[in-house]
């Protein structure tokens, strides 16, 4: 199931048309709606897209209302000084959400075409078990997170470095999110919803937007099993983007 990008926008619309709010009671809606908007997730993976809830959402919601915080601190400053660059920081609050290890996990379930399952708790991949499940079709996107053509230790030291042994579902939290979204196009898109948007239903509509079109910049992997009996007994899927 896509995220509830309209029930988001429809009901940030309804709050600013109120006109009322304190700057803590948007902070809270903000992250509130998106929270909710956010939790049902379509990975869009190389094998096909899968539906995978983010689990732990509620539990994450200071990273954004700290996020939401910068965004209105910055739109304090006159609207015609501002710059891409003073939303940055609100937009690195957003990546924080996504990031593995201090951010939200995905559901591992179900598991994307061709595999199974997710790896187990308590396995242990070695850097040529990795190398050997990795895909052809994984070379572009691996090549635009910095891994190059046979060299796949930085990947895979990086890979077990975020793992979040204490997760109860999978030592490797598959979908593993290598990139969690381009900060500085939702900067962009940032700025220009707080600024260039004239009316309640406008600011709803480029924070949708902006937000939207962040989620479609996340880029990962799923490690996952193979059915009974195959060489090699896992398989990595890549994902580009989030719906």
């Amino acid at each position: 199931m896509p995220a509830l990008w309209p029930t988001f926008e429809n009901t940030v619309s309804q709050f600013l048309t109120k006109g009322t709010l304190s700057q803590d009671q948007f902070i809270k809606m903000i992250a509130g709606a998106y929270t909710v908007a956010t939790t049902p997730i379509t990975v869009n993976y190389s094998t096909g897209p899968v539906p995978q809830p983010v689990l732990n959402g509620i539990v994450r919601q200071k990273i954004l209302r700290d996020a939401m915080e910068k965004v209105l601190n910055a739109s304090k400053v006159a609207t015609d000084t501002l710059t891409v660059k003073d939303f940055l920081p609100a937009a690195l609050g957003f990546i924080k959400y996504w990031t593995p290890g201090i951010g939200v996990l995905i559901s591992p379930l179900p598991a994307p075409p061709p595999c199974v399952a997710p790896v187990i708790a308590g396995t242990f991949l070695s850097d040529d078990e990795f190398k050997s499940a990795l895909p052809d079709d994984a070379a572009p996107l691996l090549a635009a997170l910095g891994t190059t053509d046979g060299d796949t230790k930085s990947l895979y030291s990086r890979i077990v470095s975020q793992a979040v042994v204490n997760d109860p579902v999978v030592i490797l939290p598959s979908p593993i999110v290598l990139f969690p979204g381009n900060p500085l196009l939702l900067a962009k898109d940032l700025h220009f919803a707080m600024t260039k948007s004239f009316s309640p239903q406008a600011t709803a509509t480029n924070l949708t937007k902006a937000f939207s079109n962040h989620l479609s910049t996340i880029i990962g992997i799923y490690i996952g099993l193979l059915p009974p009996g195959s060489v090699p007994p896992f398989t990595i899927v890549v994902f580009n983007g989030i719906t």
